[in-house]
């Protein structure tokens, strides 16, 4: 039997630390990386508990299936591996706490969190689901016990124990033979539908990070009656109760106020009772967070302005906001465009976020001219938006291989393609294309802030720090690099 202790060493390359803490089904331990010179967390699959010893395999299935979502806000997998006749899962280590203990501490002070943190928090939380989804993974135990934040403030997706592979958006995963809640780990954050014993599918783990949200606004469950006469489980099953919207706090300014309800209002639509009254994807949730506070690009030096500056603020520009119906087709006029006509009417279409009929556009554009280097920025842009990096990296690539003398375009080209690296995890690929971008446009805040979040997913807080106070030199009033020195406190 395998023992456990500080200090003992398993395949002559992981050395065991300390225990982290113990679940249903696993242990979880701290230890060293003798080979790649990191810190991982080792999880020892229990013999009994939560899962029977029958379900072992699929658990280890499971979990093979899971290491393949590399992405900032998730808990990434590193690999199986067998000690003893017994399974540990070594995973990325998080020097943080689990969103559930800072919901804690700060109820126990009667504090909340800042507005743009909560909305921050979420939209990362959606963007670890929304790459889950997009890799036909349901996690079914979306709650605050698990997102692990990082002790510089990054959300991450952890425990997809009992997540299933769906075969499409409309296939609920299967309901395991144990069990009543249409495979939750937590009865407490289980959508409706679970709570009817029916099977979890993409919607359900939307209705739990909705949860989520309004935990993060509130500082309460949506489902926690102010009596304390009903049970939080009795609620999510009465077909009849509705949480109450959520008011903003009278010391907010009256803008933050607004700002406040409209953010409300996505996340009383996550948690509508009925699928079909909540967001078709989170990808469409997180559209809905960006269109409370809409930007877009300055067609002169790329910066995202708010849509309803008339001139931007980085170089003076004239910014174009008329927008456009979205195409149903490719009607013979636009067909006939020149190609950079088809990508200004991409361009206008992705104001609106219509990525799919804007991308077809950048698209034809690269046909009928291979060497135009915006539509590969564009399309590259658009795909990042809703998630596809694999895809981006590769447009980008392309993109820059077309020798063109616009510094700008070329700079563009490199920032898409930290962003997308930067979000599979290649943090040295992303560094080194954000500095390639940095090089030919220096002083662009845009380009300053993602290094920043780049050394800050690095763990190089000084150069974090550093790069954020470059972004408010420029941009006083940046809320992301404002934030981020805030949490580097």
């Amino acid at each position: 039997m395998l023992t456990l202790l500080k200090g003992s060493e398993l395949k002559e390359r992981y050395v065991v630390h300390d225990v982290i803490g113990t679940g249903g089904y696993a242990s979880v331990w701290k230890a060293s990386d003798k080979q790649l010179n990191r810190d991982v967390a080792l999880k020892r699959l229990l013999k009994q508990g939560f899962a029977p010893a029958p379900d072992l395999a699929a658990l280890l299935d499971e979990a093979q299936k899971n290491a393949r979502l590399v992405h900032t806000n998730i808990v990434q997998i590193y690999d199986i591996i067998e000690v003893d006749d017994e399974h540990l899962i070594v995973m990325e280590y998080v020097d943080g706490q689990s969103l559930n203990e800072l919901l804690r501490e700060k109820a126990r002070k009667s504090e909340l969190f800042p507005l743009d943190r909560s909305i921050s928090t979420l939209r990362e939380i959606l963007a670890g689901v929304a790459f889950a989804h997009s890799k036909n993974l349901c996690h079914r135990d979306l709650s605050p016990m698990n997102i692990l934040v990082t002790s510089s403030g990054i959300p991450k997706i952890a425990d997809f124990g009992i997540a299933r592979v769906l075969e499409s958006r409309t296939t609920p995963a299967a309901t395991p033979a144990t069990g009543t809640q249409g495979g939750t780990g937590n009865p407490n954050f289980m959508s409706p539908e679970q709570a009817r014993g029916e099977p979890a599918d993409f919607s359900s783990d939307l209705f739990m990070v909705g949860i989520i949200g309004y935990s993060l606004l509130t500082g309460r469950h949506p489902f926690a009656h102010s009596s304390g006469l009903f049970s939080i489980v009795e609620l999510l099953r009465d077909p009849d109760y509705v949480p109450d919207t959520p008011r903003p706090q009278s010391s907010l300014t009256g803008s933050q106020q607004r700002l406040f309800r409209e953010y409300v209002a996505v996340v009383m639509r996550l948690l509508h009772r009925e699928r079909a009254g909540r967001f078709a994807s989170a990808q469409e949730a997180i559209a809905a967070i960006e269109a409370v506070t809409p930007s877009l690009d300055c067609p002169a030096c790329g910066e995202r302005v708010p849509e309803h500056h008339k001139f931007c603020g980085y170089c003076g520009a004239t910014l174009q906001t008329s927008q456009v119906a979205p195409s149903t087709g490719l009607p013979q006029a636009v067909l006939d465009m020149s190609p950079e006509d088809l990508v200004e009417q991409g361009y206008r279409l992705g104001l609106i976020q219509k990525w799919d009929a804007a991308m077809e556009l950048y698209r034809l554009a690269m046909q009928k001219d291979p060497n135009l280097q915006k539509a590969y920025r564009n399309l590259g842009y658009a795909l990042n938006r809703i998630g596809e990096y694999e895809d981006a990296l590769n447009v980008l690539s392309d993109g820059l291989k077309v020798a063109s003398p616009q510094l700008q375009h070329q700079a563009s080209l490199y920032h898409e393609r930290a962003y997308a690296n930067a979000n599979l995890k290649h943090y040295p690929e992303a560094l080194t294309d954000i500095q390639k971008a940095l090089s030919r446009q220096p002083d662009s805040p845009k380009s300053l802030y993602l290094r920043a979040r780049i050394n800050l997913y690095r763990g190089d807080i000084d150069a974090a720090r550093s790069d954020a106070h470059q972004v408010l030199r420029f941009v006083p009033d940046h809320s992301g690099a404002i934030r981020l020195l805030d949490e580097l406190r």
